[in-house]
C-alpha cells in the first residue's frame, strides 16, 4: 500500500481520500509556472491542493482554489490548514462554471491541470471519472472560464497530453490565448 501522503521540503500533502493522488503533472505545474508580477492566482481542480501550495511557496500571491469533488475538496481545506500559507489559499467546493457565475474577482495567474480524457472508458470510481474525464470542465468551459476571470494581463498555465494540448491550443487562439512566448497562454 502506498502511503497516504507526499512529503514536500516545506509542506506534506495528504492525498488518501482524493481519486487523484499526488502525480508528476500536478508537480510540475506547480513548479514551471511563471509566477511573475502574480499577486492573485486561481487553481481550477485544486485535488488535494498541491498546486495552490506550490505556488503559494513560491510567490507572496493570494490563492482561490475551487475543486468540484466534495470529498477532495475537504482534504485540500485540511492540507492547506496544516500549511505555512493557510491565510493566503482559500478552497471553494464546486464546479468552477458555479464560481464563476458568482465571482466578482479578476485573476493574474489561473491554473489548472484539468481532466482531458475524451470518450474513454469510465472508471468504476466516480470521483475518479470526474476527475480524470472531461465531462464536467471540457476544454471550451475551461476557456471561458478563463476569458471571464483573468484581468487585462492575466495568464493561464495549464498541462496536458500533447495530443489534447494541441486541440487545446488551437481553441485558445480563437480566445485570444496565445502559446508561450507570445504572453497569455503557458502550456506546459
Amino acid at each position: 500500500m502506498s502511503n497516504p501522503y507526499f512529503r514536500f521540503k516545506q509542506f506534506t500533502v495528504f492525498h488518501d481520500r482524493c481519486a487523484m493522488k499526488v502525480g508528476t503533472d500536478g508537480t510540475l505545474l506547480g513548479a514551471w509556472t511563471d509566477i511573475t508580477d502574480v499577486q492573485s492566482i486561481l487553481d481550477i481542480g485544486t485535488g488535494t491542493g498541491l498546486v495552490a501550495l506550490m505556488l503559494a511557496q513560491r510567490s507572496q500571491a493570494h490563492i482561490d482554489a475551487v475543486e468540484i469533488d466534495p470529498e477532495a475538496g475537504i482534504q485540500a481545506r485540511e492540507n492547506v490548514a496544516k500549511s505555512p500559507w493557510r491565510d493566503r489559499i482559500q478552497v471553494y467546493q464546486g464546479s468552477v462554471q458555479e464560481y464563476a457565475t458568482t465571482c466578482s474577482k479578476r485573476y493574474d495567474l489561473i491554473v489548472s491541470n484539468p481532466p482531458f480524457f475524451d470518450n474513454a472508458s469510465k472508471a468504476s470510481h466516480k470521483a475518479r471519472t470526474v476527475a480524470r474525464h472531461s465531462d464536467s470542465l471540457r476544454q471550451l468551459d475551461l476557456l471561458q472560464v478563463a476569458e471571464q476571470l483573468l484581468g487585462e494581463n492575466g495568464r493561464l498555465a495549464v498541462i496536458y497530453p500533447t495530443e489534447s494540448a494541441q486541440i487545446f491550443q488551437e481553441k485558445a487562439q480563437a480566445f485570444g490565448f496565445f502559446a508561450p512566448g507570445n504572453s497569455r497562454l503557458n502550456q506546459l
